[in-house]
């Protein structure tokens, strides 16, 4: 399989599936609306994804970068498409793109919720595509994320 990318902006023709994959993906405490994305859209240090197979909308993701590393803050991937390797090949594309270090959060496990099963597979994908806790954390409102690397 082989994956293009392409740079959602205001006019970006497959916006509605881009909104309605961000919908379905986060639950509504954690989802961000596409304005507050596209707000980036001129911003050299921040860029949204769009990647497709062939002409197959597959995913998205939204990375900020710096000089050592990058930051992806929301990454998704198309319901039916989950676990057939988009996004282990997502990742390695934007590693190859920004040659940083890759920086994201994951839900922790260690809290009460009612996706344990969710989180828990979640992180399972990432460990097996390398990445590992930097034992730091984020707390947002009543949202708490573990950082990996």
């Amino acid at each position: 399989m082989s994956l293009t990318s392409q740079i959602i902006t205001a006019d970006f023709p497959d916006l509605d599936k881009v909104e309605a994959l961000n919908n379905e993906a986060f639950p509504e405490e954690e989802r961000i609306p596409l304005s507050e994305f596209l707000r980036y859209e001129e911003q050299e240090d921040a860029n949204f994804f769009a990647f497709y197979h062939e002409k197959e909308f597959v995913g998205f993701a939204f990375a900020i970068s710096n000089a050592q590393a990058f930051y992806v803050s929301f990454f998704a991937i198309m319901p039916h498409l989950r676990s057939h390797g988009y996004g282990g090949e997502i990742i390695e594309k934007l590693v190859n793109f920004y040659q940083r270090t890759m920086l994201l959060e994951i839900e922790r496990l260690y809290e009460p919720c009612d996706n344990l099963e969710q989180r828990q597979a979640r992180w399972e994908f990432y460990k097996s595509k390398g990445f590992r806790s930097s034992n730091a954390f984020l707390e947002y409102e009543d949202l708490s994320f573990e950082i990996l690397y």
